[in-house]
């Protein structure tokens, strides 16, 4: 194999919809041709998350720890993130906090940021190291210099201006506080028009829940997003969309469950992952409502 029949294989899986177990071999039999060849650790990271995919986490732990060890921030990342959260059933602090900290410290700007807010977090919750709220802020301050004019969606801007809320919370700047989460929501809102990831939902829900612990909620003026506060209570939900056809949400006074459109949803989480109109997520199209109106 020459390395450009490999690059051709590679690229041309990424084009495949549903992929066969040849096409399968042949992409692993490629990528690690690349890795042979060249030992650049991104078609490490890429093999890692190819056996991801297919739940062979012992070789996903594999590959990323390959691409780690050349220095691959990315890597470092999804380590990090792998061990803090348990994804495979175990939680390690210890190798979480290593990988973050690595992370931190790179000259992956964007990596090094998703890196450095977890560690804060760590310093924070008191994760492997004793709790320390200075460490913590110093790290949250740090991030959000670097990123406060973000200009690429999978910047962790509304993830670090929701914790810098948080700060600000804290020591009384409440409407500084409020500003940062109302740019982290418009903000936030875009990146899941484009991708309803249920972490990025849930970063939303926390985001909206303390916009509503520092200000009155105002029934004559929502939004969709604003639903993650208003689904907390029974009742129903009226609105139009821009051809003015009119919908209904109704959540339930038994468990608080979200029906729309002859389905139902455990909750305005799950409504924000799953709920379609047309084909369409009800995320990718949020700002095509409007005329809300509460019923309760």
């Amino acid at each position: 194999m020459k390395a450009q029949d490999a690059l051709k294989i590679v690229n041309g899986y990424y084009d495949l919809e549903n992929p066969t177990e040849d096409e399968d071999f042949r992409y692993t039999e490629a990528l690690g041709f690349m890795i042979d060849t060249t030992k650049e650790p991104k078609y490490m990271y890429n093999l890692g998350w190819f056996y991801c995919s297919k739940k062979r986490f012992d070789l996903e732990l594999k590959y990323l720890e390959m691409a780690a060890e050349c220095g691959y921030t990315p890597a470092m990342e999804e380590l990090g993130y792998m061990w803090y959260y348990g994804q495979h059933g175990e939680k390690d602090y210890a190798k979480a906090f290593h990988y973050f900290s690595l992370g931190a410290e790179s000259d992956n700007e964007i990596g090094s940021l998703w890196c450095k807010y977890k560690l804060a977090d760590m310093y924070h919750n008191g994760y492997h190291v004793e709790k320390d709220e200075k460490k913590y802020r110093e790290l949250i301050e740090e991030a959000y210099k670097k990123i406060e004019t973000p200009g690429f969606l999978d910047e962790p801007f509304p993830e670090v201006a929701y914790r810098l809320a948080g700060i600000r919370a804290e020591e009384g700047r409440k409407d500084e506080a409020l500003g940062l989460l109302i740019e982290a929501k418009y903000f936030l809102a875009e990146r899941l028009s484009n991708d309803a990831f249920w972490g990025h939902i849930e970063v939303m829900g926390r985001i909206i829940k303390m916009m509503y612990e520092l200000r009155e909620f105002d029934e004559d003026n929502f939004d969709f997003y604003d639903l993650f506060y208003l689904t907390q209570k029974p009742g129903k939900i009226k609105f139009k969309d821009f051809r003015n056809k009119k919908y209904t949400l109704e959540i339930s006074d038994v468990d608080l469950a979200i029906h729309f459109d002859n389905k139902w949803y455990r909750n305005f989480g799950e409504f924000c992952e799953k709920a379609e109109l047309k084909g369409k997520k009800l995320t990718s199209i949020y700002d095509d409502f409007y005329d809300w109106e509460v019923a309760r």
